[in-house]
């Protein structure tokens, strides 16, 4: 289902999952340059880069490489930081197939809200602006699966630790 933001018009993609990590955990896996290239990104998909300037107006920038074909940067800039709670920063797609469609490739808004349960971190993800149901179905298969590899990593730190 999609939501229609009533402001633009436009397609916001809303999930929400359960970690079992605590939130500064949960946080920091989203803050961390190191910590974000161990697990972001679709199953199959590899980060190649991951640079973080975390404060207000700072840039970041990630380049995953699917499984074939082109990498794919991932950047923008962080427009509100509360840690461990919430996390907001515009996200624009580089060498992305927009098919025929310039609105596809648009700056975009996401919202992560982390909220802490017990030993574990629920975390709700809001990506607003979205120009159209191809963009919102990419980015709701890109997200839900970087949440299954986000949930992967925490499991295998346990292991570890």
């Amino acid at each position: 289902m999609i939501n229609l933001a009533t402001s633009s018009a436009r397609a916001v993609l809303i999930l929400t999952r359960i970690f079992h990590a605590p939130i500064e955990e949960v946080f920091e896996a989203w803050t961390n340059a190191e910590v974000l290239a161990d697990w972001f990104g679709p199953v199959g998909f590899r980060v190649t880069t991951a640079e973080i300037d975390l404060r207000l107006g700072g840039k970041y920038l990630i380049v995953l490489q699917p499984p074939e074909g082109e990498a794919i940067k991932h950047f923008g800039e962080y427009v509100e930081i509360t840690p461990p709670t919430k996390l907001v920063f515009t996200w624009v797609l580089q060498n992305q197939t927009c098919r025929g469609s310039v609105n596809q490739c648009a700056e975009t808004l996401v919202t992560l809200d982390f909220k802490r349960l017990d030993q574990s971190t629920e975390i709700q993800l809001s990506h607003e602006h979205l120009p159209n149901k191809e963009a919102y179905d990419g980015h709701q298969f890109g997200w839900t699966s970087s949440f299954e590899c986000l949930d992967i990593f925490f499991i295998n730190q346990k292991k570890i630790g």
